[in-house]
């Protein structure tokens, strides 16, 4: 399954929640960009936007690029379309989990606990809507905004058993406090940039779009039920 790509969209997409408090860290404005973020996503049921990817290969010193379209939906639901240079999609209903390469005519399907090392999962837009209760907070040491007056919270997620992301940064708009970057950092010093464009907000979604459908003459691999307790 491994392109590089595929892990960083569920990483994204897939966030677990722990009982940790959000860190003050000191300042009364981290603490206002915080709220005002989880209140956005509290209020925020659908979510649709095209998105550009790049993941940089630290030990390669190559960068890999992908265009595509996503999904979400509350609750547990989400859709990655990939456009270029793969027509991937990853897909759940909020209990299954597809993973389809479409250039090996292959599906992987598991259950959405699965894919994460902790069973409680939520989505992208859940996550961000439990901010206070899912993340340690901070501004970055580089600076709390972009040149364009952007905020900057670097996230870590609390709870997680994996390894697959240490934090992770976002950038958000203050007229709207909507994620438009965000920037994903794993162990190894690869970072995985995802941009959201075209934006938008409870507009509409149908459940069957959650739906995986496996076309004609593709396998199926099931991943095995976890052995976890």
């Amino acid at each position: 399954m491994g392109r590089g790509l595929f892990a960083a969209a569920v990483v994204l997409a897939v966030l677990a929640i722990s009982p940790a408090r959000v860190r003050a860290n000191g300042t009364d404005e981290l603490d206002r960009v915080i709220s005002n973020i989880q209140a956005k996503y509290v209020s925020v049921k659908e979510f649709h936007a095209s998105f550009n990817q790049a993941s940089t290969v630290k030990v390669l010193n190559k960068v890999q690029r992908a265009q595509g379209e996503v999904w979400f939906k509350k609750p547990g639901k989400m859709r990655w379309n990939f456009y270029t240079p793969y027509r991937d999609e990853i897909v759940s209903n909020g209990k299954r989990f597809w993973y389809y390469n479409k250039e090996d005519k292959q599906v992987v399907e598991s259950s959405l606990e699965q894919v994460v090392e902790n069973p409680t999962t939520t989505t992208f837009l859940q996550g961000l809507g439990a901010i206070k209760d899912a993340f340690l907070a901070k501004f970055p040491k580089t600076g709390k905004k972009d040149p364009k007056g952007n905020y900057l919270v670097e996230l870590e997620p609390k709870g997680r058993g994996g390894d697959e992301v240490n934090r992770f940064t976002v950038v958000v708009d203050p007229k709207t406090w909507i994620v438009k970057t965000i920037y994903l950092y794993d162990p190894f010093g690869n970072v995985t940039t995802v941009t959201f464009k075209d934006i938008e907000i409870n507009r509409g979604i149908s459940n069957s779009l959650f739906t995986f459908k496996v076309p004609k003459g593709v396998e199926v691999i099931r991943a095995p039920t976890s052995s976890r307790k």
